[in-house]
């Protein structure tokens, strides 16, 4: 399979710092054909250096698909078994997750601040696909007119309604809805959500932060996200709806 991506990040309207960041890599290789990795990060807008804290995610998740990940492939050898590898990537995901909450915990301390970020990961290996979520940052996939969350928000929110407390109503102007259950630095111990699927040719998969999805409706993404500059259309709209947060998104069609 062949990917077609677009990504856009903006500084929103009242934010001194863009602390969301993104990163997007593809590969084709020998065993298994085109792969492809999207990361978002949205640094923790109430704390201190967020930007920081979605950096570092990103950049080790860079240095993992440069180096960690061929070397998985390698022992894996010709007759690469896709389901196996996509459980070792998780593992290795996990793994990443806590080095990284480690760190800006320890960074935190020394520096006498909180720091943390979210993060919402996918890679596309074949027909198969690895989305990974902390926090509220979310993946979508939609085909044509269909269109599925694949991650789960790890909010006090998305908690309550769950849980009946809430109504979708009371949600959407809930003064708690940017608090989360977990982010990476900011909680003591952190456990991803991991979510796999299928996919073929004609699916979309959106990454986005809260900023981006908050004033979005799963129609507007069906139908501008894939046109050209489609992520910094989407932008513009939910800006001039009265978003101020930080706005970040990117698409990978297939």
């Amino acid at each position: 399979m062949s990917f077609k991506v677009d990504a856009y990040s903006d500084i929103g309207t009242k934010k001194n710092v863009n602390q969301d960041a993104l990163l997007i890599k593809q590969a084709t290789v020998k065993t298994i054909g085109n792969v492809c990795l999207g990361v978002l990060c949205d640094g923790m807008g109430g704390l201190s250096c967020g930007e920081v804290a979605s950096a570092a995610f990103i950049d080790r998740m860079d240095s993992w698909f440069k180096g960690e990940f061929p070397k998985l492939l390698e022992t894996l050898g010709e007759n690469v078994d896709l389901e196996l590898l996509i459980e070792k990537v998780k593992n290795q995901w996990n793994d990443i997750t806590t080095e990284i909450n480690d760190k800006l915990k320890s960074y935190g301390i020394e520096k006498g601040i909180r720091l943390g970020t979210t993060v919402v990961a996918i890679i596309i290996i074949g027909n198969k696909y690895l989305v990974m979520n902390v926090g509220d940052s979310r993946a979508y996939k939609f085909y044509k007119k269909k269109i599925e969350q694949v991650s789960h928000d790890q909010s006090y929110v998305q908690q309550q309604l769950e849980l009946g407390r809430m109504t979708e109503e009371e949600a959407k102007h809930s003064d708690k809805k940017s608090v989360l259950l977990q982010s990476i630095g900011a909680s003591e111990h952190v456990v991803p959500e991991c979510f796999y699927g299928e996919t073929e040719r004609g699916w979309h998969f959106l990454l986005c932060s809260d900023g981006l999805w908050r004033k979005l409706t799963h129609k507007e993404i069906i139908g501008i996200t894939p046109q050209k500059d489609g992520i910094k259309r989407l932008t513009d709209l939910v800006k001039n709806r009265g978003e101020t947060d930080n706005i970040s998104g990117l698409i990978i069609s297939i």
